[in-house]
């Protein structure tokens, strides 16, 4: 037997793949550690997030343990295992665990010492209910043994069937906690379209200017979430009523109108939408004052990529764009160039803004239908080919015929390199007559 084969047998979660390990490989990696912890004489449970999302028929994207074992304990028991740890949040109680290729976070059972608004002292506990109690909202205070059992000392699991957002006991006491709490409770109403219940809702108004205490780094990328959403449009519309989108974009009032926009431009892929609605929104404040828009956007300490989508999705002279196919397809490639899909994400935008423009916009649809695969295929001729087959001469000549050819070769004038070669003798010949 090998020395992987070896490993293999004395600890699978470490050799194999979280693929191999089932339909849900990092579950299954989640109860191994669970279980690691167990066998060493400390209690562990599932927590969090992944709890809820399972609970709701959600894959979770990650898995998070919770443990009676403190910081050093956890480490010492998984070297022990020959596991691989990571002290990424060791003042705060959280190992970074990797098997199978695989993160994943245990973190000690805690409770609060003091807390500033913005981040917590914390002490290192026993009690499951102790460390729920310091959670956010109900539906993520909850914890799962790996039996299912479900342990649940807020509710978590009936607001969850109602579809209600509640913050774990006081709510105003978790938003003093930590201030970013009122983000990320329009975020939660904007993903799972859950409805906060009144005194929640009452505590994000009152609370609000505690945002101000918050890193504007934290407060936009929970902005930019938000604006992710399926369930937008609700989300936004309490957000401008309880003056929260004032601090943070320094919007009074969203119009009805903007609302539905805002709710009807789903673009499939989750992470284009944020840029797009964000657009959507600064334009509401700004106008087309592309220096205010540019301003804005560094207020909001957004990167310099997403910047550009934000630019690239609300300035574009559509009515200045050519009927030629070949032009059309240059536009889409710088377009593109700036990392938004045209299919997917510009062109329903654009829709949705620009109705006066539809014919253009068909016309674009159109030809990238058509073409587009021919504009992401690499040109099956280039300059030494040129030169070597046809006796063209290096310089503004080539230069010239490459993007004749590739316009060309763009709308299907020619398939084969044998087709480019006759072509390119023409024009060459063309040019000399």
């Amino acid at each position: 037997m090998d020395d992987s084969a070896k490993n293999k047998q004395k600890n699978p979660g470490q050799g194999a793949s979280a693929a191999e390990l089932g339909p849900d490989g990092r579950h299954a990696l989640a109860l191994r550690a669970i279980k690691t912890l167990e066998d060493a004489g400390y209690e562990a449970r599932l927590a969090g997030g992944c709890v809820r999302d399972r609970l709701l028929g959600i894959k979770p994207k990650d898995y998070d343990v919770a443990t009676t074992a403190w910081p050093e304990q956890i480490c010492t028991v998984f070297k022990q295992k020959n596991i691989k740890v990571v002290p990424t949040g060791i003042d705060h109680g959280t190992i970074t665990v990797v098997m199978a290729g695989q993160g994943m976070e245990v973190t000690s059972l805690r409770r609060d010492v003091s807390t500033d608004g913005r981040r917590a002292t914390v002490a290192f506990g026993s009690s499951f209910e102790e460390d729920a109690e310091r959670r956010d909202f109900t539906f993520n205070a909850m914890f799962e043994d790996n039996q299912g059992r479900i342990y649940d000392f807020f509710g978590g699991r009936e607001d969850l069937n109602l579809g209600r957002l509640r913050f774990v006991g006081v709510a105003h006491e978790r938003i003093r906690e930590d201030y970013l709490r009122i983000m990320r409770m329009f975020r939660f109403w904007s993903r799972f379209g859950f409805t906060p219940d009144a005194p929640t809702l009452e505590a994000c108004r009152q609370e609000g200017q505690g945002l101000r205490m918050v890193s504007q780094e934290r407060i936009t990328h929970e902005l930019m979430e938000t604006l992710q959403g399926d369930h937008v449009m609700p989300a936004m519309s309490a957000m401008s009523s309880t003056g929260i989108l004032d601090l943070v974009l320094g919007i009074t009032s969203l119009p009805k109108d903007l609302l539905t926009t805002l709710d009807a431009l789903k673009i499939s892929t989750k992470e284009e939408r944020a840029p797009a609605r964000l657009g959507l929104l600064l334009q509401l404040k700004w106008g087309d004052n592309a220096k205010a828009f540019e301003e804005a956007m560094q207020n909001l300490r957004l990167s310099r990529a997403i910047q550009n989508k934000v630019v690239l999705s609300m300035f574009v002279p559509l009515d200045k764009i050519g009927h030629d196919p070949g032009e059309m397809m240059d536009h889409i490639d710088v377009w593109e160039t700036h990392g938004a899909s045209f299919l997917e994400t510009l062109l329903p935008l654009w829709r949705v803004m620009y109705p006066k423009h539809k014919s253009v916009l068909d016309e674009l649809e159109g030809i990238e239908a058509r073409h587009g695969h021919r504009r992401r295929t690499k040109l099956p001729l280039d300059g030494q080919t040129l030169i070597a087959q046809c006796g063209a001469k290096p310089g503004p000549q080539l230069g010239l015929l490459l993007v004749e050819l590739k316009r060309r070769w763009r709308v299907g004038e020619w398939q084969t390199r044998d087709e480019g070669l006759v072509l390119a003798q023409k024009l060459l010949d063309s040019y000399d007559s």
